[in-house]
């Protein structure tokens, strides 16, 4: 063999070489894929599989979960909550009661629109066969020398079927008081308006510069309360305007309402708050006429505004609320009719 020859062949064997090497190396890479497929099934079954997506994609509940009525940003909205409350025996259904001598509707409104900001408000529709199913309390029992306490306490003390903040007749020395049928104290604040809740019904509300003792006494009052003002005028109208005070800007408030005798309205409206900014004077007495309110008579608000219903503080006080003297509430029978004395019988006092 010449030198010449055994060049030419190594071009060749270097090739066949070349190509032994690589079809061993692809036959050991397909033999790994193979092994690793293997191991996967023998680790990672199926049915774990399943687990894993189970737990990180949940069945959707049924049903579906919605926005809680305060929070749904539908501009104005009513929504009383759909489910029903037991409470010793008696069913609320939503947020109704009714009985042979009272009927109580409570709504709760979320509304953007009416008054240029957001407002959240409630309004227990109430109506009543007997007068003296509305009722007030004191935290110490003695309304001309009351203390104050906690609104919730009071509520529960008396068994309220619905409860709201009164006049705060414990903080003035110099106002009227009549509940529950007893006169109590027959001084008046010249300041102030009056609103008397009669024996047969009827809610009136008299301008702090005509009040007259002794008239009021003998339209038999089964409540008298003092603070005010009052918010309508003789047709059911909204005052347009009242007096400058610290109490007519923009706050929460608590306010009753008066429709015909029987049927009545207790209203709270939070304020002070991002989800609600609560209402001037003027707004409230504009929400009261659109209720259909007669009459219409603030009480006392800010901090003090609080409306309990079903066993517990239903609306969102301003700075978690803060203790009264007094509250005005329903109760579920009316009294003997022999608890009504008031009228002349109250001037020995």
């Amino acid at each position: 063999m010449n030198s010449k020859s055994a060049k030419n062949r190594i071009p060749a064997v270097m090739l066949l070489v070349l190509c032994t090497a690589l079809a061993f190396l692809i036959a050991n890479i397909l033999a790994l894929e193979s092994k690793t497929e293997a191991s996967v099934d023998v680790i990672l079954p199926a049915a774990a599989t399943d687990a894993v997506l189970r737990t990180a994609v949940p069945a959707a509940p049924t049903p579906a979960p919605t926005l809680a009525p305060l929070l749904a940003d539908t501009g104005s909205e009513t929504t009383p909550p759909p489910y029903p409350f037991w409470s010793e025996g008696m069913l609320f259904t939503g947020d109704s009661y009714r009985s042979p001598t009272l009927s109580v509707d409570v709504t709760v409104t979320n509304d953007a629109k009416t008054f240029g900001r957001r407002v959240i408000y409630y309004v227990a529709d109430v109506r009543v066969a007997d007068v003296t199913q509305i009722r007030t309390e004191a935290y110490t029992g003695d309304f001309a020398r009351a203390r104050h306490g906690d609104v919730e306490k009071m509520a529960r003390r008396v068994d309220a079927l619905i409860a709201i903040s009164g006049d705060y007749c414990g903080f003035r020395k110099d106002s009227l008081i009549i509940r529950n049928g007893e006169v109590y104290r027959t001084m008046h604040n010249k300041n102030d308006d009056v609103c008397l809740l009669l024996r047969n019904g009827e809610m009136k509300t008299i301008p702090a510069a005509k009040v007259d003792m002794d008239a009021i006494l003998d339209m038999d009052p089964w409540q008298a309360w003092e603070f005010g003002p009052s918010l309508l005028d003789a047709n059911g109208r909204a005052y347009a305007s009242f007096r400058d005070n610290y109490i007519s800007p923009r706050n929460p408030r608590c306010c009753l309402g008066y429709m015909e005798p029987g049927h009545y309205c207790f209203v709270v409206v939070d304020g002070r708050q991002a989800v609600s900014h609560g209402l001037t004077l003027v707004e409230l007495a504009q929400l009261m006429e659109s209720l259909g309110c007669r009459s219409a008579y603030n009480l006392d608000g800010g901090a003090s505004a609080h409306m309990y219903w079903k066993n517990d503080i239903l609306n969102s006080p301003s700075g978690g609320g803060r203790e009264m003297s007094d509250i005005i509430y329903i109760a579920k029978e009316p009294y003997p009719a022999s608890r009504f004395f008031c009228g002349k019988e109250g001037r020995s006092e």
